[in-house]
């Protein structure tokens, strides 16, 4: 099924009760990830009627994006943002926070949502929705859970049958041999955009933790991060970057 361990991961949230303060949904499919997040913050809350939040002019939620005949999403929209994660819900236990192509802030707004984000309030969860990660900062990517979708004319463009195998080899790296992890992270490097695969790994290693809650898995989930971290900040070899985080499984 599109979108299994996406979707295996947001039932897994609920089921514990783990709402993360920040969820990044980036990809072609922008309805698909619009129309989730408002999904998740109904079945988040509990409500059955959705109508207000689903039409975005529920009080307790919020909704950014572009003003009209603007190039970028400015400071104070942002500003707004964090003026209202500040207060009381009306009447939802977990307020949202919406922000449409997030690819559009500028950095002046990348800062702000930065203090929001490391200032996180326990009522409220925002929502960064985005066609790609290119250009959103690395501080940004490290305090928020990315979640990767693509519509299905992209995927069986770009999405191969290689990948699927990359992603289950990844995912059960504990099993490949030296010789295996070598080949695999030198396949991966030479990809134009490896990204999506090592977010959907995330998103498999998260439910484990949920599962599972194993120290090691959290230790290698860190691991991971800040190696993605590397990789997008820097000019760092990919293949060298990939062979030393896969050892450390």
């Amino acid at each position: 099924m599109i979108y299994s361990r996406q979707l295996k991961y947001l039932e897994l949230v609920l089921k514990n009760n783990s709402i993360p303060h920040a969820l990044l949904l980036y990809g072609s499919d922008f309805e698909y990830q619009i129309n989730l997040a408002k999904d998740f913050l109904v079945k988040i809350n509990k409500i059955e009627d959705k109508k207000q939040i689903e039409k975005e002019f529920h009080p307790d939620t919020i909704f950014i994006s572009r003003e009209e005949g603007k190039k970028e999403i400015g400071i104070a929209q942002i500003r707004r943002l964090k003026d209202f994660a500040s207060l009381t819900p009306n009447h939802l236990k977990h307020k949202g926070i919406f922000i449409k192509e997030a690819e559009y802030l500028n950095e002046e707004s990348w800062n702000a949502l930065l203090k929001t984000l490391e200032e996180p309030a326990g009522n409220t969860i925002i929502f960064i929705l985005a066609n790609n990660i290119k250009n959103i900062p690395k501080t940004i990517i490290s305090r928020v859970v990315s979640l990767p979708f693509y519509n299905e004319d992209i995927l069986s463009k770009t999405h191969s049958t290689k990948d699927d195998i990359i992603i289950t080899k990844l995912c059960n790296m504990e099993n490949l041999a030296f010789a295996e992890r070598i080949d695999l992270a030198e396949e991966i490097a030479k990809k134009e955009n490896f990204f999506p695969l090592l977010d959907t790994w995330l998103i498999k290693l998260r439910s484990d933790l949920l599962v599972n809650n194993k120290k090691e898995t959290a230790e290698f989930m860190e691991s991971l991060a800040k190696a993605k971290n590397i990789l997008l900040s820097t000019n760092a070899n990919s293949r060298l970057v990939l062979e030393n985080l896969f050892f450390k499984i």
